[in-house]
């Protein structure tokens, strides 16, 4: 019988193996490293599947990403190449990271931290009004997530452009493309969010040539890939003023290190790579929707483009 293999990393998936079988109780699942017959295996559910391992399921007709991001199983050299991968798109995961950019969009905007500090010292702060209109909201990755992304801020009356690597078409949302649009879509972004993919083409994106043609006073804010942020840049912009606020939810290196400056500095908001979970009772149709598809010849959902990466 076609059997499905599921890794979570380090932790069990029993969780997502329960919601599945309530959608199909007839879903044969084992977890890694408990395969069984690995010539039964015709699909791996995968999250930092050690590497080499998916090489060793000769009938493997599909490979599934159990987050957003693929670069784990990209970075496997034994890769079985020919098998299709999927991301998750999961309406759920995307409000999630949607909620997370406007959380913190107007918690930098409305200076939480400057009232939090007030606070903390019993001072009330005189009455001002803030200029919603000024937010300008520049967004890097215009994917799945991106648009959702996209069309949430814009509903919430905030001004919202995009770069993405192909044109996009989304209605009330200019969109760049190519280092030329990418310089000409910050010159006018005060709010940068950064929701790319990994891919050796965006890592450093967010430097301090970048951060120099936005305009003094901008903010940052990444919930893409660690890689992409040049974290000494982010600092130093961050001491001259031209950057006034970050928030930040991936890091070069994860869990962010004890000695890290970044834990004492109160221009950056921090949450720790929490900003879109995958939800399991939330994604488990999802899954089981690419599971038909493969299994009946059908277009899948969330297929990645190989040779770019995403």
């Amino acid at each position: 019988m076609p059997t499905i293999v599921i890794k979570l990393g380090e932790e069990r998936a029993t969780g997502y193996i329960a919601e599945m079988h309530k959608l199909d109780p007839d879903l044969k699942i084992r977890e890694w490293p408990d395969v069984g017959d690995p010539n039964d295996v015709d699909i791996a559910m995968v999250w930092k599947m050690p590497h080499g391992e998916l090489a060793k399921f000769p009938n493997l007709k599909l490979i599934m990403s159990m987050a957003a991001g693929v670069d784990h199983v990209l970075g496997d050299p034994d890769m079985p190449r020919g098998v299709p991968l999927v991301r998750v798109t999961d309406p759920h995961m995307a409000r999630s990271m949607s909620h997370w950019a406007a959380m913190n969009i107007l918690r930098l905007h409305r200076e939480t931290a400057y009232y939090e500090d007030l606070r903390s010292r019993r001072e009330w702060a005189p009455e001002r009004a803030f200029d919603t209109d000024s937010v300008r909201v520049g967004i890097l990755g215009l994917g799945y997530l991106g648009t959702h992304v996209a069309k949430m801020l814009q509903a919430m009356g905030l001004k919202v452009q995009g770069w993405a690597r192909s044109p996009k078409s989304i209605e009330g949302i200019r969109s760049f493309q190519g280092t030329d649009g990418l310089h000409e879509m910050v010159a006018s972004t005060n709010y940068l969010l950064c929701l790319l993919p990994s891919t050796p083409e965006t890592v450093g994106i967010m430097n301090a040539d970048l951060f120099a043609r936005m305009p003094k006073g901008s903010h940052v804010l990444n919930c893409g890939r660690g890689a992409q942020l040049v974290e000494p840049d982010l600092t130093a912009a961050l001491d001259s003023g031209q950057i006034a606020g970050a928030a930040l939810d991936v890091f070069r290196e994860e869990p962010l290190p004890q000695d890290h400056p970044f834990w004492t500095d109160k221009r950056i908001i921090m949450t720790p790579h929490h900003a879109a979970e995958v939800y399991p009772p939330a994604v488990a149709a999802t899954f089981l929707d690419n599971i038909r598809r493969c299994r009946e010849g059908l277009p899948l959902n969330g297929l990645v483009d190989l040779s770019v990466g995403y």
